[in-house]
C-alpha cells in the first residue's frame, strides 16, 4: 500500500474521481490507443448488497450500460477502501470494464488492456505494477488525497436471514442472496450476464 502525505485539494470523493478518470482517459489510456467512453459516471458506494460484518467485498464493480436508466457505464468504488493509490489502482480496473461495456469479464481481452496499462496479477483481483503506482502517485499530486475517511462495516449486525454465497463459474464474480430470493429472483453477472449459482461447499 502506497501512502503520499498530501492534503486534499478537491472537496468532494465524485469530484476528485471524475478528475483522476479525465486524467487517466487522456494521459494513460489513450497512450496505449484506449478510449475510455466520455459518459462513465464514477463514484463512491457499496459494489453489492453483501456489506456485511466480517465478509469480503468487491473493492470495485462497473455495470454495463444495459443497467443504467441513463444508458451509461456506472462505476462504484468500495467506501471501505481510502488510500489514494489503491483507489485509482481499482479505477483502472474498472475503466478497463466501461471501455467493452463488460463484454468480456476478465478474459483475454481483458487482460491484454490491464496489462497494457500496468495491472498485474490475476485477472479479477489485479494490483498495480511499479510504473502504474509512479503514474497514480503522480495524479495524487496533482489532485491530493481521495476525500474519503475509510468506513468501518465491522460493526454492523449480522442479518438474521441466512445468505448463501453466489458466483459466475466464468469470471468468479460472486454475490449473496437467501434462499428465496435465489429461487425467485436469480442474480446475473455484471460482465458475463449468466446467473450467479450457489455451490454448495464440500
Amino acid at each position: 500500500m502506497t501512502t503520499l502525505n498530501i492534503e486534499n485539494k478537491i472537496p468532494t470523493r465524485e469530484e476528485w474521481l471524475v478528475n483522476c478518470t479525465n486524467d487517466l482517459r487522456d494521459n494513460l489510456f489513450s497512450e496505449h490507443g484506449y478510449e475510455i467512453p466520455t459518459d462513465v459516471k464514477v463514484s463512491c458506494g457499496f459494489p453489492s448488497s453483501n456489506a456485511r460484518a466480517g465478509k469480503k467485498q468487491a473493492i470495485g464493480v462497473c455495470h454495463p450500460r444495459s443497467h443504467s436508466e441513463d444508458n451509461v457505464n456506472e462505476i462504484f468504488l468500495n467506501p471501505c477502501e481510502s488510500n489514494s493509490v489503491d483507489v485509482l489502482g481499482t479505477l483502472v480496473h474498472e475503466l478497463i470494464h466501461a471501455i467493452d461495456d463488460c463484454a468480456n469479464g476478465h478474459n483475454k481481452v481483458f487482460k491484454n488492456m490491464a496489462v497494457a496499462v500496468g495491472l498485474t496479477g490475476k485477472m479479477t483481483a489485479t494490483t498495480s505494477s511499479p510504473e502504474l503506482v509512479e503514474h497514480l502517485e503522480s495524479l495524487v499530486l496533482k489532485y491530493g488525497q481521495y476525500p474519503h475517511a475509510k468506513i468501518d462495516t465491522s460493526q454492523r449486525k449480522k442479518q438474521t436471514t441466512r445468505m448463501l454465497k453466489v458466483e459466475c463459474e466464468t469470471c468468479e464474480t460472486t454475490a449473496y442472496q437467501s434462499n428465496k430470493q435465489l429461487e425467485e429472483n436469480p442474480v446475473k453477472c455484471s460482465h458475463c450476464d449468466e446467473y450467479l449459482i450457489h455451490i454448495p461447499k464440500d
